[in-house]
């Protein structure tokens, strides 16, 4: 799976799912300060899952079907964010689940998988 890490998630994360060996491409390195919109556009030409805190993609995915993934944690500490993130993408794998054209949404009670 292709990721597309907004610039409000930690480097950090970015840094260690490049270590676990992830397709990740980062908004911070390549392209910061670039409008929502561009972001979305890399993510469909590129086909990569945009991981965000930005509520905002929400409305972006109903409007161009970007996937997206919103994390909607209480903590944004880099090593309880990226827990939930691996369960996540481990679940995808494991019950072998495209995210094409989906949204999901991660809290610490649930997942909920839109589209």
């Amino acid at each position: 799976m292709k990721l597309l890490i907004d610039e409000n998630i930690s480097p950090d994360i970015t840094s260690r799912l490049r270590t676990l060996k992830y397709d990740v491409k980062s908004i911070r390195e390549c392209c910061k300060g670039y409008e929502d919109e561009k972001i979305v556009e890399i993510a469909l030409k590129e086909e990569r899952l945009i991981v965000t805190y930005d509520l905002d993609f929400g409305e972006l995915y109903r409007n161009f079907g970007a996937s997206s993934l919103i994390l909607r944690l209480r903590s944004k500490n880099p090593s309880i964010v990226l827990k939930y993130l691996l369960n996540f993408l481990s679940t995808l794998k494991e019950k072998e689940i495209d995210m094409k054209n989906k949204l999901a949404i991660i809290t610490e009670g649930k997942v909920r998988l839109i589209g």
